[in-house]
Order: C-alpha cells, then structure tokens, then sequence
C-alpha cells in the first residue's frame, strides 16, 4: 500500500509495479491528488530518477532547461554565476522548471487505469505480524504486506509511527506564481535582499516560474508583493505585473528535524513524509524522487518475511543524503532572511568570495545520484 497518490507516491508506486508488487495506491482527495499549484523546478538528480521511473522523456518535453545559474543582489549586481556549459560539464546538468500539472499528467501516465484509490483518507495505521492495515476515516481499512507513507509534510502515517508534533516553523512564506513573460534566455536565478529572496527560472511557451520568500506570515496579496519587490532588478518587476493575482499561492515555510528512523517493521515513509525539507535548494520532489528509485530496488525480489529487513536498508542508503538536504536547505533559508544592511553586506561578500569551484563542487554533490546496483549493498 501507498498512501498519498502526489509525485512521490505515483513515482513509487510505478516502480514497485515495475520490480513485481502489487500495488494499492490510497489518495485522500476524492478527485484524486490535485494537480493544481505553480509550477517546480527539477535538478539532474531528479532527472537521473525519472529516467529509472519512466517519466523522463516526458517531463524533458514539457520543462524548459535554464540557461545557466546566476545568483544576484536586489540591484541586480552578480554575486556568482554558473555558465550553462559549466553546469553541463561540471556538475551533471541545469535545472528544468515545468508547471506542476504536467509533471502529475505524466506520472499518473504511468499508472494502470483504476489504480488510485479516492477518497481513501488514512488516519492511522494497525501492524500486527505478517500483516500491515491502513485505517480509514470512512471506519474501514485497506491491509497488505507493507505500507509506504508518501503523504506529505503532515503525513498521517509518520505521525502514526512517530507521532506529529514536531513541525519546525522556519519564520518566513513563499509566495509562487507563473508569469506570462517570455525571457528563455534568463538563467535560474536567486536574488537576495533583506529579509526578501526572489527566484526566476524560465518555462516553455512564453512563460515564467517564479516564487518570492519572505519574513513573516503567509498572507501576501498581489498589491503586497509588487509594493515589496518593487525596485528590484529586471525583470522582477515585470514579471510580477505579468503574473494573474489569482495564480498566486502563498504558504508558510515549515519542515522538520530528522528523523533517527523512517519506519517501524513494515512501514516505511518517502519524500516530504520522510524527510520535508524548506525549500531553499530546491530538492524537496527530487529527493522524493530519489527515494522511490531506492526504496524499488531494495523490495525487488524480497520475500514477505524480508520486507522489514529491505525497508531497514533502503532507509539506511537515503538517510544519510536526505538529511544532509534537510540541514542545508533549513541554514539556507534562514541565511537568505538575513536582514540590515550589514549584514546582508557580509553574507552578499562572502557569496562573493566564495570560489567558483566551490561551488561547482557543492552542485555537483548536490546532483549526484545514481541508481543502486545492488538491492542491500
């Protein structure tokens, strides 16, 4: 069973489809995962995942790749930037930005008609020996030999397991939104401010990804973010005018500690329920993504009696590397809400100073992810 049919659930259940499991994908939402939100960007470590999830080709078709990497102050002066050849050579590839809506479309592309379950709202989870059960809130419960928590950031599962009272508020918003400006040429870029980031990633046709963090609560209206991003380099103030008011979704920026475990006898979480990370880095799906491949390759050809063991090894072959993301993307973020002017002028020098093969070597770290070739080694 997999309960959550979002990317990391759809991604998961295809692959242990794939090595031999059958497979109940259990979805909340009665119309099935929503495929509503902006749009995300994937790295070439999400892209090495999609290739052994079969999604690959199809997300290349609907993703624009960025021109480079380029980070910036709000004057827009260049603090550090990566040439797209550079990345290609250096650090295993670019970031691609696709809508989130074509990035569902072509996972659910790899399910069997009638695979997800809707409406099937987990509040729970019974394990006794050889069998596993999540339980309902419509009373009943769905039972099998193992159970994966893909439900996100308040995972029912985790919080079954683990309990739920450990969410991190880390004290800022994002606000996201999809632009119609074309600019393919621009590179994925980060700008920082005070107490204010603004990331820009192009998109196909004509479009513009773009998300905007910023201290203090989730409510931000259209009016407020042009008002604080106003005098920002080009193209932010155009592309905030470009953008429907309506397409904005704002939320707060939470995550968690990590976890010493990610699951108990046999169940086991993946992506946001494993591991939620804020998203300074951007890795929070291409994490999730990586789990999937190898939480897959740990189960093929196990044994009833081996599930736990499997599960145990898959947890202690993405722990280490997931947490590392968690850690960095937590520092990140608060380091981008930086605020008074010397302070953002020491973090802006020490960007700065920063040499380029550093940081080519921390991409390429970052990016980094091969499939496993063996199921426990």
């Amino acid at each position: 069973m997999v309960v959550g049919a979002g990317p990391a659930g759809l991604a998961t259940a295809a692959l242990l489809r794939r090595a031999g499991l059958e497979v109940r994908l259990l979805e909340r939402d009665a119309a099935g995962a929503r495929a509503d939100g902006t749009a995300l960007t994937l790295w070439p470590n999400a892209l090495t995942a999609l290739e052994a999830i079969g999604a690959a080709a199809a997300v290349r078709a609907r993703s624009a790749p960025a021109p480079g990497l380029a980070l910036r102050t709000a004057r827009g002066s260049v603090l550090q930037y990566l040439a797209p050849g550079v990345m290609e050579a250096r650090c295993g590839g670019t970031g691609r930005a696709l809508p989130r809506v074509d990035l569902m479309a072509a996972l659910r592309a790899l399910q069997p008609e009638g695979a997800v379950r809707c409406g099937a709202r987990c509040v729970g989870v019974r394990q006794e020996p050889g069998a596993v059960a999540a339980l309902l809130a419509d009373g009943g419960e769905v039972e099998g030999d193992l159970l994966i928590g893909a439900d996100g950031i308040r995972s029912r599962v985790r919080a079954a397991l683990f309990g739920g009272d450990d969410l991190r508020p880390c004290g800022y918003a994002v606000a996201r939104g999809v632009a119609h400006h074309a600019d393919p040429r621009h590179p994925a870029s980060l700008t920082l401010g005070a107490g204010r980031q603004f990331g820009l990633f192009p998109l196909p046709e004509g479009r513009m990804y773009w998300f905007a963090a910023f201290t203090g609560s989730a409510e931000a209206s259209a009016d407020f973010l042009r008002e604080h991003f106003a005098g920002w380099h080009a193209p932010i103030p155009a592309v905030l005018r470009a953008t429907d008011p309506a397409d904005v979704t704002v939320t707060a920026v939470h995550d968690r500690r990590p976890l010493r475990s990610w699951g108990r006898g046999a169940v086991t979480l993946v992506g946001d329920a494993a591991h939620p990370s804020a998203p300074a880095l951007g890795q929070g799906t291409c994490q999730a993504f990586e789990d999937a491949v190898v939480l897959a390759h740990c189960l093929a050809g196990v044994a009833g009696d081996d599930v736990p063991g499997a599960l145990r090894a898959y947890a202690a072959r993405r722990r280490g590397r997931a947490h590392a993301v968690t850690v960095q993307s937590h520092w990140m973020g608060r380091l981008g809400q930086w605020r008074g002017p010397l302070r953002c002028a020491v973090r802006d020098g020490l960007i700065r100073a920063t040499p380029a093969a550093v940081q080519v070597g921390a991409l390429r770290a970052q990016f980094a992810f091969g499939p496993p070739t063996s199921a426990r080694g």
